[in-house]
């Protein structure tokens, strides 16, 4: 027997653990399509196939499966949006073809306002920053790999999670690119816009431009004095001397046990605590070390936390590099003389 729309959906459903569906359940009960949306009371304890039958029932007239998939790249299960995408692509309603756009965005603040999805607009944006590879575990239990990208335009910043690492080799740092096929995605508790770029994504090479020395600025390290007293959420970038590194605890999150463990670091400013979330618990750091950490959060308790886009890289400690070169400044002086 041929599957329907909401078999579809309860499968891919189905393979999300249970802090997935939770994080699906609560974006879905913020999404509100053509004046529909879903009352959050009604999908706090549904299970699977009541979620189906929500969704099947809310949103008939705009199709559910296009709304499953929505969510579904909202809260970074990429994967699964594109097998559900590719299973209902002959039960999708038809649409009138639309022309490509002509237009890019002049900025990135008109892309920031943008709902989450997929977007056709292409924009065009310098890559500032290639961080090292991230490995995690997927709902399918596959390692997979991503790699975080910083890029700007004149006039701000924005993060990218790149999917299919065998891109990587199309970007280079201070390279000016046009991009299309990208997902916008929406952290709302964190502030947080990402663009996801998945195997759909092209990059071409367009004209240099440079960016506002304000946006430089923004992508340097905060003094740690003012990590716990910014007002915003958005994330930041620190780094420090580790003082001090606890042991791996675990700590109820959505109804799951995960990981956490509490480090101390310190500049010249003051020192902070820092709690590195899940698999950034497995980092071999230790006292001494001098790291840059990246994309940290304040939540409402006024902690710094790690978010899954997260880095941690250790550094040369800037006092050590200081002490080396007048070291060899004095040896260079010494021969010359």
């Amino acid at each position: 027997m041929e599957k329907t729309v909401k078999d579809h959906i309860i499968d891919t459903l189905d393979d999300l653990d249970e802090d997935g569906l939770k994080r699906f359940k609560d974006e879905l009960g913020e999404t509100t399509i053509q004046g529909r949306k879903i009352p959050s009371r009604k999908l706090k304890k549904a299970g699977i196939v009541e979620v189906a039958g929500l969704l099947i029932s809310t949103f008939t007239k705009t199709h559910p499966a296009e709304v499953t998939i929505s969510v579904l790249n909202a809260i970074m299960e990429v994967d699964l949006a594109e097998e559900l995408q590719g299973k209902t692509s002959a039960d999708l309603p038809a649409r009138t073809p639309t022309p490509p756009p002509t237009r890019k965005y002049a900025t990135l603040k008109e892309l920031l306002e943008e709902p989450a999805g997929p977007s056709r607009i292409p924009i065009e944006l310098k890559v500032m920053k290639i961080e090292p590879p991230i490995t995690f575990t997927n709902q399918k239990n596959e390692t997979k790999q991503v790699a975080v990208i910083t890029f700007a335009d004149p006039t701000d910043i924005i993060q990218g999670r790149l999917d299919d690492m065998a891109k990587i080799k199309e970007l280079e740092e201070e390279k000016c690119i046009l991009l299309r096929g990208y997902i916008i995605a929406k952290d709302t508790k964190h502030q947080i816009t990402t663009l996801v770029l998945t195997k759909r994504t092209k990059f071409s090479t367009t004209a240099s431009f440079d960016v506002s020395s304000e946006v430089l600025e923004r992508m340097q390290p905060v003094p740690l004095i003012k990590a716990n007293t910014r007002r915003a959420k958005k994330p930041i970038t620190i780094e420090g001397k580790i003082t001090s590194v606890g042991k791996v605890e675990r700590v109820t999150e959505k109804g799951n046990k995960v990981p956490i463990k509490n480090i101390t670091i310190r500049d010249s400013t003051a020192q902070i605590k820092l709690t590195l979330w899940k698999d950034k618990t497995r980092i071999p750091i230790q006292p001494g070390d001098y790291i840059e950490a990246t994309n940290i959060v304040l939540n409402s308790y006024l902690s710094n936390n790690t978010t899954w886009l997260s880095t941690i890289q250790v550094k040369e400690d800037p006092e050590k590099r200081k002490l080396r070169s007048k070291v060899t400044d004095t040896a260079s002086c010494s021969n010359a003389c």
